[in-house]
Formats: C-alpha cells, structure tokens, sequence
C-alpha cells in the first residue's frame, strides 16, 4: 500500500470532523492538502505539514507563526506513519491549546483506517493469487508441474494432501445474468472450511478444490451453500444448478487430474443422466469412457444408429424399455414388474429393438453397444473441451 489516497484522506476529514467539530486537513507525504473540510484548500502546500515531517512528529502553530508560514492556519499538525514509514500528516486547525488534545485521537484513527485498507487489499490479493493459482491448475499440463507448484508455495498451498475438483455449473444460463450469479455462489461457498480453492471459470462454471478428508462433510458444507444459492435463484426465477464431483489426488499432477474427472463426470453426467444434477466421477465410469472417446468411423456410426432408432421409437417407449432393461442386467421379472408390462410384452418389445437397430438387446456384446451409442448420441452436441 502506497501513502494515503484521496478517497480515504476525504473520509478521514469526514468521520474525525462529526467527532471533534474542528476543520482537519490531511496532507501526504509531501505536504500537499489531499482531503480538507474546507475544499477550497486541496490541492494546497502546506508548510506546518513540511516541518512536521521534518521532525517526525509533531509540529504546532500559534497565529504569530501562521503568519510567517505559506498555506498554514493555527492549529497542530502530527505525522502519520504505517510500518514505520512517515505517509502523511494530520492538521487540526484551530487554538493549538484546544486541538492538540485531540492530535493523537486522529492521528490513530487514520492510522487504523491505513492498517484496515492495508489488511483488506492483503486479502484481495491472497484471494486473486489463489484464483490465478486454480485457473493455472484447470489449464495445465505435466509440462506446466513445476512452475505451478512454485505458485502453490508463494501462496502457501500444500498440494501433499489429496484434493478433490468440483464444478458448479449453470443450466441454461442467460449470458447477461450468468457472471452475476456465479459472483453469488462464490460469495456463498468461498470461506468454508472444506473449500481451499474457488474461482469463476467461465461464464457458466465455478470451480472448486476441497480437501480430501473433508470430502465427509460434502453434504455439510458444500450442499448447504448449494441449498441457499437455490433458494436464492429460485426467488429470482433463474435457472438451477448441476455439481459434478472428480476424484481426490494428491500433488500438481493430481490435482489437474482431479478437475478433468469433474469436468468429465459433467459431461458425462450431462448426456447419460440429465434428470439429475450431482455426478460423481467414481459412479459413472462407463459413462465417462464413452462420451470421452474421439470421433472416428465407429462413433459416428453409432450417433448415427441411435439416430435411426430415435426416428423409429418417436413415443420413446422402446429406449425406455432398453434402459430398464440394461438397468436390472436382463432379469426378465424385475423389469416387467418395473415397466408395468406382461413378459410377453416385454419381449415383443426387444425384438422390435433388434428389428430396428440390428442389435440384439439380449446379446450382451449387442446391449453394451447400444449403450454406448445412446451415450455418444447424447452427447455429440456438448461442449467436449
């Protein structure tokens, strides 16, 4: 922090004026008038202010020597130090036996009003730093290891201990409200004492770093930020949110890793279960593997085949019944009784599923594919950073 700013000399007159009901000048470190109750002298030299710095500490004046001096009245003028460094000096103006009692109350309130500014700027930039650090992690690669876990020790981060990734994101964000609500919910969540790390990502995500042994305490901590952001967007008639969950690695290189894993588990999440709105990476390992899978000859030839089926099944009443039936792994019983249907049915139904895939639900190697083209069809039009 550098010397005293205009801003805050003008509210140091302003407050110390309403208590002792005489005019206060705030000079800087050159003697210059940066804040005054009489506005006509900012801007001014101000000789007592000079002398004052010159001694280092106080320097009062009687009308014999307010005469002599330029830009000066009666009154008692104190310097102002902050870490041990004269920034400015305090005027009182008026019978130095009436003002000089009340020189060291103001000069210590606009010493605390600089520690204040001091400890809130410390915190602004802790809290960018630590931005900057998550930003770095989330885009990195291995190269990058070394250089990040230097920035990991300049903000005092240990990266020993397992961390876990989360993202937040936006459903169907509106983009002029979108940064608005992100800045709510890292308002909400940042301060807790399971999250280590937060950060706006984009103009839909925030991402997030929780230590791995508060993990436990997920739903404590974490959901409960969660719960207030939407009852507060609900309020608002904005739209909701979607959580997905990575898993906890140590070191750099794990916590990169941990962040793909949410991202994926998003992704994931997003095309194979969008009736829901948390996904943990750990529970959706097929999932994440076939939305995960780059494009060639076979993957389009099964968005291609679900496309097929999707235009065939216009009720959706076939790939209903293949995913309960994929869901109970064949058991004939357990998925008629789920679907409210006769096993006749039932397997009228599966043999209309072949007819018109060409796979065989109950041919396991036949299932599995079809599987994996609902999931590559689903998400072929997401975001596959």
């Amino acid at each position: 922090m550098r010397g005293i700013t205009r801003e805050l000399a003008q509210d140091i007159v302003r407050r110390t004026m309403g208590v002792i009901g005489y005019n206060v000048n705030v000079m800087d470190e050159e003697g210059r008038i940066i804040g005054s109750g009489d506005h006509m002298r900012i801007g001014k030299a101000h000789e007592g202010a000079l002398l004052a710095i010159k001694r280092r500490g106080r320097f009062e004046i009687d009308e014999a020597s307010a005469a002599k001096l330029q830009g000066v009245l009666p009154g008692t003028n104190l310097v102002i130090e902050f870490q041990d460094e004269i920034v400015g000096v305090i005027g009182i103006t008026g019978d130095p036996k009436e003002v000089t009692k009340y020189g060291e109350l103001v000069k210590m309130t606009a010493e605390m009003y600089l520690e204040q500014m001091y400890l809130m700027e410390q915190a602004q930039w802790d809290k960018r730093m630590r931005a900057d650090f998550l930003l770095s992690v989330i885009s990195a690669n291995e190269k990058d290891t070394p250089s990040l876990r230097a920035q990991a020790q300049r903000i005092g981060f240990n990266t020993d201990v397992p961390h876990t990734a989360c993202i937040i994101e936006l459903a169907e964000a509106e983009h002029g409200e979108s940064l608005d609500t992100l800045k709510r919910v890292v308002g909400l969540l940042e301060g807790r004492p399971a999250i280590r790390l937060i950060t706006i990502r984009n103009s839909e995500q925030v991402v997030l770093f929780i230590n791995e042994r508060d993990l436990g305490i997920l739903n404590r901590d974490i959901s409960e930020g969660i719960k207030q952001i939407q009852e507060w967007l609900n309020a608002r008639q904005i739209i909701p949110l979607r959580l997905a969950v990575g898993v906890p690695f140590a070191g750099i290189e794990g916590m990169i890793a941990s962040f793909q894993a949410a991202r994926d588990a998003m992704l994931a999440g997003r095309a194979a279960r969008p009736e829901q709105t948390v996904y943990y990476a750990v529970d959706m390992p097929l999932e994440v593997l076939t939305v995960k899978l780059k494009r060639n000859w076979m993957t389009d030839a099964l968005i291609e085949l679900w496309g097929r089926f999707i235009d065939e099944d216009r009720s959706g009443e076939l790939r209903q019944t293949l995913e309960v039936y994929y869901a109970n792994s064949g058991e004939t019983n357990r998925i008629a009784a789920s679907l409210v249907i006769h096993r006749n049915t039932l397997r009228y139904r599966l043999q209309r599923i072949a007819e018109i895939t060409g796979k065989d639900p109950r041919n396991y190697t036949d299932l599995y594919m079809l599987m994996h083209a609902r999931l590559l069809y689903a998400a072929k039009g997401l975001n596959r950073e």
